[in-house]
């Protein structure tokens, strides 16, 4: 069972309220040729407006996967997207990294393929991502390449795309077909991320890629990030019920390109700070808003993205700790089948931190064992082993604790259980020490995944070539 806010009258009244605004309000899609897709199957169109009806809303919703399989270069590293199992994705989109000695600083290059070596070996992280951050020392028109090339060559996990308009999705799909084959226009080996305009719009750059991902059939996200009281009604129904009209129609437009194209139906919705204006995502109102998309996910058939370990604190203390895992706690209980920003984030999207992203993941291993609850069968009841040590005994050194021990319970690599007094000998270092010192041993020994020499070689050229 997933934890659940509305009632079925509630949704029902949420997708009333979006149907209406849908009908009559519509949705600005600023692109002659995603306007001529509505066009062509019967919608309404007047300028760059779409109205939809509530029938045309569900005859298209039908054709959305309710579950698919993202291919990764390592076949032992596919995911599967949907049925509620999550899957991890770390941070995206930061322009800033908080280091622990310096504090806020532009990231490089270096910081970024650093940070892919990360995503590659950290075990909790399904995918390796993109955009984890805006290295600042390169041209920013030829970044989303290196960062292709990046997550491409230094892992072997499933990859996102760039959104970054048309050319960035041509990208994509140009060197996910190197690294892929045939295999680009007849299954997902990718997925882009297309954010929505809020309030109930779309921009022509993030169109441009969408139609992109959409041709070939390559899952994409459509995802919201509305602010209750400034790009949004104040109200956190007001607010579903906007970014849900807002979310259906470029879902809508997905399938009319390409039936049957995987999409996610994805949100970071949450409220501002009333007295500053700034974006709270530290809040328990991101958590409610999280709770209640995935309710929608399910009322609508769709697979669902949303949350991760999500804080408005500006580096990895106990306030980035407890909002991140009230976050991320709710996004799993809540039955969400992606979560982008599952570790690294800091400061309401604005940074990302080395540290955080292997505590993040840490807690990522955690809250998955949480969720995965435990077996109760005849062995693991463990009646004769009770009846053999009795009253008064000890279990230590039992056959049934020896053959067990290594496998019934989680065991964390950051978390400090050695006790007071050896934290004291060990010179009393905290968790951001800790994780420095993880995350800098792991990039020491990281090792690059094996990619045939022709394949390299191809992306290494394309690259090159399109540098300028």
């Amino acid at each position: 069972m997933y934890q659940e806010l509305l009632t079925r009258a509630d949704l029902e009244a949420i997708h009333q309220t979006s149907a209406r605004i849908l009908a009559n309000i519509g949705v600005t899609f600023p692109s002659e040729a995603a306007l001529d897709h509505f066009r062509r199957h019967g919608m309404r169109v007047d300028g760059i407006r779409v109205y939809l009806s509530e029938s045309q809303l569900f005859e298209a919703l039908r054709t959305v996967p309710r579950q698919f399989t993202i291919r990764a270069r390592n076949p032992q590293r596919d995911v599967v997207v949907g049925g509620g199992r999550p899957v991890f994705a770390p941070g995206y989109g930061a322009p800033f990294l908080v280091d622990p000695d310096s504090g806020k600083r532009l990231p490089t290059m270096e910081d970024y393929t650093n940070l892919v070596k990360l995503a590659h070996v950290l075990p909790n992280q399904d995918i390796s991502g993109f955009l984890l951050v805006e290295p600042g020392d390169v041209p920013a028109q030829t970044a989303p390449l290196r960062m292709l090339h990046a997550h491409m060559t230094l892992s072997d996990k499933v990859f996102i795309g760039s959104a970054a308009g048309q050319e960035g999705a041509r990208h994509t799909m140009a060197m996910a077909g190197i690294l892929f084959g045939d295999k680009i226009g007849q299954e997902p080996v990718t997925l882009g991320l297309i954010n929505s305009l809020t309030p109930l719009g779309y921009s022509a750059e993030m169109l441009g890629a969408l139609m992109a991902y959409a041709s070939l059939r390559q899952p994409v996200i459509i995802a919201a990030l509305a602010m209750a009281g400034s790009t949004a009604p104040v109200t956190m129904a007001g607010m579903l019920a906007l970014q849900n009209a807002e979310l259906l129609a470029g879902v809508v437009l997905t399938q009319l390109i390409n039936p049957g194209t995987p999409v996610l139906y994805g949100s970071t919705s949450t409220n501002i700070d009333m007295k500053t204006g700034a974006l709270c995502i530290g809040s328990p109102e991101l958590a409610q808003m999280i709770v209640a998309h995935a309710q929608l996910a399910r009322f609508y058939g769709l697979p669902c993205r949303s949350g991760g370990a999500l804080t408005d604190a500006s580096y990895p203390d106990a306030q980035a700790s407890s909002e991140s895992m009230m976050a991320l706690l709710t996004t799993v209980d809540s039955g969400v089948d992606f979560v982008l920003h599952s570790a690294g984030i800091l400061s309401a999207y604005l940074a990302f931190s080395f540290e955080k992203f292997v505590l993040d993941d840490e807690m990522c291993g955690a809250v998955r064992r949480l969720r995965q609850g435990f077996s109760v069968t005849p062995e693991t009841l463990a009646y004769d082993v009770v009846a053999k040590v009795g009253p008064g005994g000890n279990y230590l050194m039992e056959d049934h604790t020896l053959a067990n021990c290594r496998k019934v319970f989680w065991m964390p690599s950051v978390a400090d259980r050695g006790g007071l007094d050896a934290w004291q000998r060990g010179g009393r270092r905290d968790a951001v020490s800790r994780a420095r010192r993880r995350w800098q041993r792991l990039v020491a020994d990281y090792r690059e995944p094996e990619l045939d020499t022709v394949t390299r070689r191809q992306l290494d050229g394309y690259l090159e070539q399109n540098l300028g």
